[in-house]
């Protein structure tokens, strides 16, 4: 008698085939997931080098500038004359450059608060799709083993004495649910790897084939009321950074304002040994530039329009946040009431209409594809259910980026 490939013996070949045999699940949290995404994730530390330059640029915009010396020398005047050429920012000039740039400094913090963001919601995303795959592999299993115990129970019943071709024809119908029953439970299987890669590349694994969630993903019971959470939109980091933006620029209005102002350079020097002069001389001079040709008018112009860009683009970001948040908000509570209905409701009635048709049909009261019909309402309960649930997580993640969570 040839021995029947269940889904136990094909599981654990693709097992051996797909896996090293040393490697050992890495269960993580949603927590851990999210902190570590915070240490490591690529795109995070791209956005914090940039803050080390824009820090840097506060420093060089503060840099006095460098003295210019001459020397020299002459036939017939002074054997030797040197110069020294001081620029003097004794205006404002100074100042208001380093002002400007630490407002592009800020706006540049707060890029890195907008990709936290994204790499948060990422993270938290994957998350809750590896959390779905495992839980939809484990209800495929269970299905499978379901629809295993099932074939059992007709090939009895043909062993036993129903000999008939309705018998029959019921045992290669139980098989073919079997066979694709097993089909779904390993492709249930392999996609879990997929998925725990997924949330590897946000962690910093480069194979994260191995990671499985600990614990389920961290969604409040009940959300707080919308106009609550309306309220915190102008705190959204990409309303923050239009924000910045527009301060950004106002400081840039002030600094090429102060460039207006006059700058100056003082020259000292001295003359010696001069054949023509009965000591050495000394020299001094004051320049002063002086703003005949341009009292930089485009430049300010252009500093005002952007401001009033940045504006309209802060105004812009915080109809998008509250459009997102108002669509997220009203996602989650769907998928609430339909968690609640079917973990309630569905799951539990699919449930004893299984059970209630296999007994029947063991009694010889119900045909076997009444049987089929509740297993297979029974598996899709369930799995409605955990799509509910994760659909809801989702939904919870939206708002959360919606109003740019820290």
């Amino acid at each position: 008698m040839v021995p029947r490939l269940t889904f136990a013996t094909c599981a654990l070949a693709a097992f051996s085939v797909a896996r090293p045999a040393a490697a050992e699940p890495q269960p993580i949290s949603y927590d851990a997931a999210i902190a570590r995404a915070r240490a490591v994730a690529p795109a995070l530390a791209a956005a914090r080098a940039r803050e080390a330059v824009a820090t840097a640029d506060v420093g060089v915009a503060g840099l006095h500038a460098n003295p210019t010396v001459f020397f020299g020398t002459s036939t017939q005047g002074a054997r030797f004359s040197a110069t020294a050429s001081v620029p003097l920012l004794v205006l404002g000039q100074r100042g208001a450059a380093k002002r400007a740039a630490e407002a592009d400094a800020a706006t540049v913090h707060v890029e890195t608060d907008i990709a936290w963001n994204d790499v948060r919601s990422s993270t938290a995303r994957a998350f809750v799709g590896l959390w779905l795959a495992e839980s939809l592999a484990v209800a495929r299993a269970d299905a499978a083993r379901l629809v295993q115990r099932l074939e059992d129970t007709v090939t009895v019943r043909i062993d036993v004495g129903a000999r008939g071709a309705a018998p029959k024809v019921e045992g290669l119908r139980v098989r073919a649910e079997r066979l694709r029953a097993d089909a779904d439970a390993q492709e249930a299987a392999r996609r879990v790897a997929g998925s725990a890669s997924e949330l590897g590349r946000w962690i910093g694994v480069p194979d994260g084939g191995d990671l499985r969630a600990a614990g389920e993903p961290l969604v409040p019971a009940e959300a707080p009321p919308l106009a609550t959470l309306l309220s915190r939109v102008d705190g959204s980091p990409a309303v923050r950074r239009e924000n910045a933006d527009a301060r950004a620029a106002e400081a840039r209005v002030s600094r090429e304002r102060a460039l207006v102002r006059p700058a100056m350079t003082l020259d000292l020097g001295a003359d010696t040994l001069d054949p023509t002069l009965p000591t050495t001389n000394y020299r001094a001079q004051l320049g002063v530039e002086v703003p005949l040709f341009h009292q930089r008018g485009y430049y300010v112009e252009r500093e005002l329009s952007a401001a009033n860009s940045a504006r309209a683009r802060s105004a812009a970001e915080r109809a998008r946040a509250v459009s997102d948040l108002v669509v997220a908000y009203r996602g989650f509570e769907a998928s609430t009431e339909r968690a609640r209905i079917f973990g309630d409701g569905v799951v539990p009635a699919a449930e004893a209409a299984a059970v209630g048709a296999e007994e029947s049909y063991s009694l010889g009261y119900a045909p076997l594809v009444t049987v089929l019909d509740a297993e297979r309402a029974r598996i899709d309960a369930r799995i409605a259910l955990l799509e509910a649930r994760a659909t809801r997580a989702l939904a919870w993640i939206d708002v959360e980026r919606a109003l740019g969570v820290p």
